[in-house]
């Protein structure tokens, strides 16, 4: 066997990695077999298929690994439109057909078997091996900042929405179309397809949706994104380095802080820490990475788009559009940027982005309609997000008055400017050396998208601080702009080991600077009430006005060292550029070295016995059982948090039954309600005070005509009980106990 033909393939890089992730995982408490049969899902049921209908509508291969990953995005966008049919008729693993047709199909169509063989471009050996250790190094940082802090079995502390998440796998894996879990009767409206897809895997694979949401589901989403994402970089500069930088910048890209007194200075796109936490963010990036793909090669046709091309266009659009809501309003922003630049520039209207653009707002407006229910998330529009920024919660922003309420907000703008294009200062190479390139239909497109996350990340508030979901989508839009904007300022003729040399020696001195800047200012910054609002500006802006001379102060000493060294003749902006984009170093070394601490979760923990009572309830009840439980609270109630934490979701997690209320946090009832108010979502007190109480005295004083005005009106069948605040003696007389573990008991309402 010719090693070196596997590893110049890419298959050995991308074998080593597979075998390594196995074992990480089944480190983790996955079992192997376990491991081995997501693994065969993933590729045979949704890669595989998934690419052939990729090449079938793309009209040709290309490199394999875009061909799999694209192929995987196409495969999970089939997998939601099949499942759901299936799943809404009540066979749900009917949804197998579509890989296995499509596999017997292309196999048995003598016109089809064309799109089993390759041909495409090959990858250069180094490339896979780049692309492979990047991937390494995310699965380390998952295991070590992730897996290790939710365990699959027994008690442990989980961050506090990923039982949140873990209930809605559950109501997708039991109903379409999908409540609330945690409050019966409440429409779910919210971007669920993660859900979906993970109810679908545990269907055809037998895998628990807790192992899926905590172990496996969000890998191969990485992958695409980082495949993708490389790919797309390198059609952008006709340059294999640009792949591995790109993911770099995707990944890796924090915005400098210059501040001593803060731990922060403003919003940027850093993901990495929110993916697991966040699977819808990961399931979108995965998504929109294909969508960005795809859809550059749509703004650069000039004539008519084969019909095929347009499947193709409407999958990705159905897959976005119920993966996060943050996708089509930034593919959107694009497009109409791309069309703006053809009419001005160009004096045309191109018809392949008109279409593109239909199916984007027409995917929108149906997300609208069928999964948001034409609810806002709890939207605001105005200065909120920018009080919310952190170099603004160090001065007290929050609490100004008068025209400290307009300046604050203005300089955090000004300051967020600042940092935004240091961080991404690779991109300015595109007005530096080729102007043209602007104009270019694909850097508009990337240029719209990144004005639209950088536009809403500014004007528009969410609870929870949601709207950085939009800087977070587009990671990889901001990686490419970088990178094609360092491509355009490469000079032709120079030497790239003295260039890179030159890099890294002014990357170095920014992040120097950063941190030299952090030693000599204030151990706190001047906060409003306090100081004069002059002071308090003074003090958030002097930092950056700093890095603004460090700036200049490099741009002069890299003409200089320009002019003078041969080998970097020429070299100047892409000196100034590493200068300013080093400014950031800290924190990427902060990032880089986060997998070596040792962090103790403050959340509370939820007890295995809990659990076990839990999935007991589930294995003897019908999914159409409705639950009643007296836990509710996340923590206990205290008068210094605002009362009850309403995030309780882990009894219809574990259950996978719905519950008459448990929690009501992230509920469109308990946003309005808190908007009304002037309080958090996660405290307001819920919305029908006669419900819960009927529901509470059901445990703590319970009686006959409680429990049946629980059961007639209300359709409860069992109670689960806490029974350190429950009268478990007198539920034992009124219901059947089924089951207890430990404090936990699972009561049958005759």
């Amino acid at each position: 066997m010719d090693v070196r033909r596997y590893a110049g393939s890419g298959w050995l890089p991308a074998a080593i990695l597979a075998l390594g992730t196995a074992a990480v995982v089944a480190a983790y408490g996955t079992p192997i077999g376990q491991v081995a049969t997501f693994a065969a899902y993933v590729m045979v049921g949704l890669a595989l298929p998934g690419a052939l209908w990729v090449r079938l509508l793309r009209g040709h291969p290309s490199h394999i690994a875009e061909d799999l990953t694209l192929g995987l995005t196409v495969g999970y966008c089939l997998e939601l439109a099949t499942y759901l049919v299936a799943r809404a008729a009540g066979a749900p693993i009917l949804f197998l057909l579509w890989p296995i047709a499509t596999l017997v199909v292309f196999a048995a169509v003598p016109g089809l078997r064309r799109h089993w063989r390759g041909g495409g471009v090959r990858a250069p050996a180094w490339w896979s091996w780049a692309l492979a250790a990047l991937l390494a190094y995310v699965l380390v940082f998952s295991a070590t900042t992730f897996f290790g802090r939710h365990a699959l079995t027994g008690t442990f502390a989980p961050y506090v929405d990923m039982p949140y998440h873990l209930a809605l796998i559950g109501e997708l894996k039991n109903h379409v179309p999908p409540q609330i879990p945690y409050v019966e009767g409440v429409p779910l409206a919210y971007h669920w397809f993660f859900y979906a897809d993970a109810a679908a895997t545990s269907w055809a694979t037998g895998i628990e949706p807790v192992t899926l949401l905590f172990r496996l589901s969000g890998l191969p989403m990485f992958v695409a994104f980082v495949v993708l994402t490389a790919t797309a970089a390198r059609r952008l500069t006709d340059g294999w380095w640009s792949g591995p930088a790109a993911v770099v910048l995707a990944l890796l890209a924090t915005v400098a802080v210059p501040y001593a007194a803060s731990a922060g200075s403003v919003f940027d796109a850093q993901t990495l820490p929110s993916t697991w936490i966040s699977p819808t963010n990961l399931f979108g990036l995965g998504l929109f990475a294909a969508v960005i793909v795809v859809f550059m090669d749509l703004v650069q046709v000039e004539g008519r788009v084969p019909r095929a091309r347009w499947v193709l266009v409407g999958l990705l659009v159905f897959g976005a559009a119920g993966a996060k809501a943050t996708l089509l309003p930034l593919l959107i922003g694009g497009l109409l940027t791309v069309l703006a630049g053809a009419v001005i520039g160009r004096r045309r209207v191109p018809a392949a982005t008109i279409g593109g653009l239909v199916f984007a707002v027409g995917g929108a407006v149906l997300a609208i309609v069928l999964l948001f229910r034409g609810t806002t998330g709890g939207l605001a529009v105005g200065l909120g997000s920018l009080i919310a920024m952190p170099v603004a919660k160090s001065v007290g922003a929050g609490s100004t008055h008068g025209i400290a309420a307009v300046v604050v907000p203005a300089v955090t703008l000004m300051i967020a400017l600042v940092l935004w294009s240091f961080m991404w200062a690779g991109a300015y190479g595109l007005l530096v050396r080729r102007r043209d390139l602007v104009a270019e239909p694909r850097i508009l497109l990337l240029l719209g998208v990144c004005a639209a996350a950088l536009g809403a990340a500014v004007v528009f508030l969410y609870p929870g601080l949601s709207e950085l979901y939009y800087l977070r989508t587009a990671t990889g839009a901001f990686a490419l702009l970088t990178v094609a904007g360092i491509a355009a300022l490469l000079p032709a003729d120079v030497r790239r080991g003295p260039l890179l040399a030159g890099m890294a020696v002014a990357a170095l001195i920014g992040g120097a600077m950063v941190m030299a800047i952090r030693a000599i200012g204030p151990d706190a910054l001047p906060r409003l009430g306090r100081e004069r609002w002059p002071v308090v500006v003074l003090g958030m802006a002097l930092p950056v006005i700093a890095l603004v001379l460090v700036t200049a102060a490099g741009a002069l000493a890299a003409r200089a060292v320009s002019r003078r060294s041969r080998r970097l003749t020429g070299a100047a902006p892409l000196l100034v550029v590493a200068l300013v984009m080093g400014f950031s170093l800290p924190g990427v070394v902060q990032l880089l070295v986060s997998p070596l601490e040792t962090t103790v979760s403050a959340d509370p923990a939820i007890p295995g016995e809990g659990i076990t009572a839990a999935v007991w309830l589930r294995d003897h009840s019908d999914p159409a059982d409705v639950l009643a439980t007296n836990l509710h609270c996340r923590r206990p109630p205290a008068a210094d948090d605002g009362g009850c934490d309403a995030r309780h979701f882990w009894v219809s997690a574990y259950a996978e039954r719905r519950a008459l209320v448990e929690g009501w946090a992230y509920t469109a009832p308990a946003i309005a309600a808190a908007a009304k108010l002037g309080v958090s979502d996660r405290t307001v007190p819920f919305w029908d005070q006669p419900l819960l109480a009927l529901n509470d005295q059901a445990f703590q004083a319970p009686t006959a005509g409680t429990l049946a005005a629980l059961r007639d009106q209300h359709g409860v069948r069992w109670l689960f009980a806490d029974l350190t605040t429950a009268d478990g003696d007198a539920l034992a007389r009124l219901a059947t106990l089924r089951y207890r573990s430990g404090d936990f008991a699972v009561y049958e309402l005759p």
